[in-house]
């Protein structure tokens, strides 16, 4: 029988992938366009990664995660809708510069006219919210879904302002269906996502919870799923990854990331980790008996043992680069770009 070899993943290496993390501590501007030299300061302090180390440093890496982390609520000060995050679109024409997007999970939004975002303000500031018109985002061509309406992914543009400091997911960390072959993802692998509890959220700033646990299956066939988007039922087959975690209201819309550290790979044991890709966008969870028809939100009280199976659904994350890939999204963008000559 065949050895398992061990190998250490110079070419990985902790030293390589900082300043790849760093890049998701990159500030955004007050127009569409993060700037090259946000970019670059943003690498100057990264994070996430320690050089020489041959290790992921958790607490680097979980900050450099939660940083790209916003929360949804249905008004300011209202009920917690669920988790966002930001992906930073590449500025055709301009390099080192980004086109900040909000993601989330559709039936987060649903048919709201109006969501109101709260982001990490600058030190000292608090947190930062920001209403959007969602109605006037679907009406410009600034809010995308996918085709397939069963794939519970959402995306729309937002504006960042001086205050404000989020940070983004370069999209060559969102892995695609390729991305996912190249780098063996598959059952076992740990993964992890930044979360709003909406319990607590933090008062000073946002306090996502960082959530633990395993892929547990990536079947080859759709898994047959019902959920609610607003009063909208929808019945649909989808590609899932099962995750072994715990998700909770508040949960729904939060990136769910490959673990950088030791795993396997085609055979091989990379010792010094792996690249921290966007593996998927969290959509809820499979009810300890079968998954019937109900509401996902914040105000359902119902006993633990009826509500969770203790395996999460996560929509891979090639769901959301489908979108980001389409036609319509690459010209808006680009006319974005072009209106920051």
């Amino acid at each position: 029988m065949k050895g398992r070899r061990w190998r250490s993943f110079r070419n990985r290496s902790s030293a390589a992938l900082g300043p790849t993390l760093g890049v998701l501590l990159g500030c955004l501007c007050a127009v569409p366009l993060a700037s090259g030299a946000e970019t670059r300061a943003a690498e100057q302090r990264a994070a996430g990664m320690e050089a020489g180390s041959a290790t992921p440093q958790t607490t680097d890496f979980a900050s450099a995660m939660s940083s790209t982390v916003i929360f949804l609520y249905a008004k300011e000060g209202g009920d917690p809708l669920g988790t966002a995050f930001v992906v930073g679109y590449p500025a055709p024409g301009k390099a080192n510069a980004v086109v900040p997007l909000i993601v989330t999970a559709k039936h987060v939004i649903a048919d709201r006219a109006l969501v109101v975002a709260r982001f990490t303000g600058r030190s000292g500031s608090g947190p930062v919210d920001v209403a959007y018109d969602l109605a006037d985002l679907r009406k410009s061509g600034d809010l995308w879904e996918h085709s397939d309406e069963g794939v519970d992914v959402v995306v729309f543009r937002t504006r960042t302002f001086p205050q404000m400091q989020p940070a983004w997911i370069p999209v060559d960390l969102v892995a695609d269906r390729e991305g996912f072959l190249q780098e063996d993802v598959k059952a076992t692998d740990r993964v992890v996502f930044p979360s709003l509890l909406v319990n607590f959220a933090g008062t000073s700033r946002n306090y996502p919870v960082v959530r633990d646990g395993s892929i547990a299956l990536i079947p080859d066939e759709p898994i047959p799923i019902q959920y609610m988007v607003g009063s909208k039922p929808v019945s649909t087959k989808q590609s899932l990854i099962l995750i072994n975690a715990a998700s909770a209201p508040g949960s729904s819309g939060a990136p769910v990331f490959l673990w950088p550290g030791p795993r396997s790979k085609h055979g091989d044991i990379f010792i010094d980790g792996t690249r921290p890709l966007l593996l998927g966008i969290m959509h809820g969870h499979f009810s300890a008996g079968p998954r019937l028809l109900i509401e996902i939100g914040p105000n359902v009280s119902v006993p633990a043992s009826e509500v969770s199976s203790g395996i999460a659904i996560a929509f891979p994350s090639w769901r959301l680069r489908e979108i980001l890939e389409r036609n319509d999204v690459k010209k808006r963008i680009a006319d974005l770009a072009a209106k920051e000559e």
